[in-house]
Order: structure tokens, then sequence, then C-alpha cells
């Protein structure tokens, strides 16, 4: 029997959530201001840099083929409390640092949380709420958490000017405390406690059916790939505005602004057109942004003049594309097979979808500390193109799309 009887909050339980989702997310955005303060202080390179975002991405990736199982088998409520006490340890423990890589190995660990988010908590809402409440619940959630990248950077910058940036993470574990209590309240058990689920035998039957799906591994890939322009942006972001471009660490943190507002108002226009556009049109609007958005930052850099200009207005459509379309691929994925253990799915998705995303990452900064600028025009055009191709015709048939037949007209 589940541990709640009574109807799940939409309300509560999604609010609890987004809170520990904006915890783990904001641990990425606010120290990003300070990480040439970081890399100074421990002596490291500015390449080091980006590590402070992908080694949280590959924390994140560590446990996704573990978190599936152990939710189906223990519950997705008691496994995803676990994790968030671990996160605020690992944001506790930041403050004793004193090494470089002691801060590489606790900014790995933080990532980890977002593995409790992405594969125990967001399956939970599919499965709590019919579908349409869910798209509408998933994309009002995304908008309170992408506060994180708009509200991050400024309180990162402000918090570094008049603070040490240690002190960043004792205010995102406060944040964390204050959704552990929401969580303990809310949080509903809906998994069957599979006893069978942490079988060796079944750990492969539940992996081997979505690595058999070709449309699943295109889902994930996709996904990936959509999502690395953004995530490059934010990476690479203090090496060429704070240390090639001289700016501060306030207008480092306003040049965020308008590239999360779009990707804000992208998750919008998809919570408003649920249910009057289907999904195929959805997904074509948004991979047409990101193409524009990719091939703005192309002929800035490439061609006309070197510099970030032409890389904040390509991201900023980007962002809105991506926004826009985000909600539907991830869904349309982690349906992609007919599997009993949805949160195993959802680990293997979201641990392909961030191998992914790191390794072009990775590749993108390699490129632009050789080449410049013009190497991310060129890497943005390349990550849309290959996005075009893989969403044609992802979404099922209109007579097998539940929202491709609109309530109202637009």
């Amino acid at each position: 029997m589940s541990h709640f009887a009574k109807p799940v909050s939409r309300f509560w339980f999604p609010l609890s959530l987004v809170l520990f989702e904006f915890a783990v997310y904001v641990s990425n955005d606010m120290i990003m201001p300070g990480m040439p303060l970081v890399t100074r202080e421990f002596g490291a390179t500015a390449d080091m840099i980006t590590l402070a975002l992908t080694a949280a991405m590959l924390g994140n990736a560590s446990l996704q083929w573990l978190l599936g199982p152990l939710a189906d088998r223990f519950g997705r409520r008691r496994v995803l409390l676990s994790g968030l006490v671990m996160f605020i340890a690992a944001c506790v423990t930041m403050h004793y640092v004193q090494t470089m890589s002691q801060f590489i190995l606790l900014r790995f660990l933080q990532g980890m949380g977002c593995c409790f988010v992405l594969t125990v908590g967001y399956p939970t809402v599919h499965e709590a709420f019919e579908e349409k409440t869910a798209v509408r619940v998933m994309a009002l959630m995304a908008n309170v958490s992408l506060l994180s990248p708009m509200f991050g950077p400024l309180a990162g910058a402000a918090v570094v000017s008049y603070l040490s940036w240690r002190s960043i993470f004792w205010l995102i574990a406060l944040v964390a405390v204050v959704s552990f209590v929401g969580l303990y309240r809310t949080m509903p058990e809906l998994s069957r406690h599979d006893r069978s689920a942490l079988n060796a035998r079944s750990l492969w039957q539940g992996y081997r059916l979505p690595l058999s799906s070709t449309r699943f591994w295109r889902g994930a890939v996709l996904t990936g790939l959509a999502v690395t322009p953004l995530l490059t942006w934010i990476a690479l972001g203090p090496v060429f505005l704070i240390e090639r471009a001289g700016m501060s660490q306030m207008q480092y943190a306003l040049l965020q602004l308008p590239v999360f507002a779009a990707l804000i108002l992208g998750n919008l226009l998809l919570s408003r057109q649920v249910g009057r556009w289907s999904n195929a049109r959805v997904l074509a609007t948004g991979v047409a942004a990101m193409l524009i958005g990719a091939a703005v930052s192309l002929i800035g850099t490439a061609i006309l003049a070197p510099g970030y200009p032409a890389l904040l207005v390509g991201t900023t459509l980007h962002a809105f594309g991506m926004g826009m379309c985000y909600g539907v691929v991830y869904r349309q994925s982690l349906f992609a097979v007919d599997s009993p253990n949805r949160a195993t799915v959802a680990g293997m998705l979201s641990m392909i979808t961030i191998v992914v995303a790191v390794a072009v990452i990775e590749s993108m900064k390699l490129a632009y500390l050789h080449f410049g600028d013009a190497a991310l025009g060129i890497g943005a055009m390349t990550a849309a193109a290959l996005v075009a191709v893989l969403a044609a015709n992802f979404v099922p048939p209109p007579a097998h799309d539940p929202l491709a037949h609109p309530a109202r007209q637009p």
C-alpha cells in the first residue's frame, strides 16, 4: 500500500521536489561567477573552470544505472530522501576543502543529487498525474527550477563580492533542508517495492529493454545534443567573459538573464500550448528556433566578428527552442519502451543524455581553447543540425499521439 492514501498534492509535492532540483542546479550557477577565484586560490589553470560543471554532470550520470532499480526495490520516497541527505552533507563539507581535487570531488558528489531528481522524482510526477497534467506540472516545475540559472549567477556574484565563495554552499544547504522537510511530508510512494529489482539478472533485463530500442537511443542522444550549446555557454562563460573579455562577476551574471529568460519563455509557451498543438508541432517549432540560433552563432563568430555578442544572441534563441520542446522529447523518450520499471528507464535515459552532453562540452572547450570563438559557432551549428535530423518523425503518428487532437484551436 502507498505510504500516502490521500490524493497527491499538485502544489506542495512538486514545489518541494523543485526546491531540491533548484538547490542542485543553483549549486552549478552560483559558483560559476566565483570559479576564477576558486582556481586562483588553489593554483589551478583556467581550463579547470569547466570542471565545476562537468564534474557535477558526471556525478549525475554515475548513479543513473543503479538508482532506478534501487527505487523499484526500496521505494522512490526512501531513495529520494536519502539522496537529499547526501547532497546536504556534500554542500556543508565544501566549507573545509583545501585543494582543487577536493573541490572537484565534492562537486561530483553534489552532482549525484540531480540523479535522484531526474531518476526518482520526475517519474513519480509522471505516474502520479495523468498525461496532460503531468506535462503541465513538469513545464511549470521547469520554470521554477530555471530561476536558478537566472538567479544563481547574480546571487553568486553578489556573494563572492562580499563573502568567501564557500558561503555559497551554506546557502544551498539551507534550501536543501527546506526541500527535505517538504518532501518528507508530501512525497507519495507509488512504486511497488519489487524485491527482484536488484537481482543481476533483473538489472540486465530492465536495461536490456531500453538499450535494445532504437527509438530510445534516438531520444537519448537527441536530448543530449539539444542541451549542449546552452551548457557550453554556462561551462565556458567564466572563461570567455570573465577571464578573456575582462568582465566583472556581476557583468557576467547579467548576461545570463536574456538566455535563461528565453528558456523560461519557451517552457511557458509549451505549458500554454500543450493540448492545443500536437507533439510534432511543438517539437518542430523548438527545433526551428535552435537552428536559427545556431546559424546566428555561426555567422557571427566565424564570418562577421569574433566575440560574445553573436554567441549571446544565438544561445538565447537556442534556449527558447530548447525550452519549447524539451518536455516533449523527454516524455517521448521515457515512454519509448513499455517497461514496468519506469525509474530504470529514466535512469538510463538521463545517463546517456549526460554522457553525450559532457563529451560534447569538453570537446567544445578544447576546440575553443585552440581555435577561438569560431569553434563555438561551428559546434552549435553541428549540434543543431544533428538535433534536426534526429527529431524528424520522432513523435508518433497523430492517431497515436494523445496531444495531437487539440481541445481548441490556437
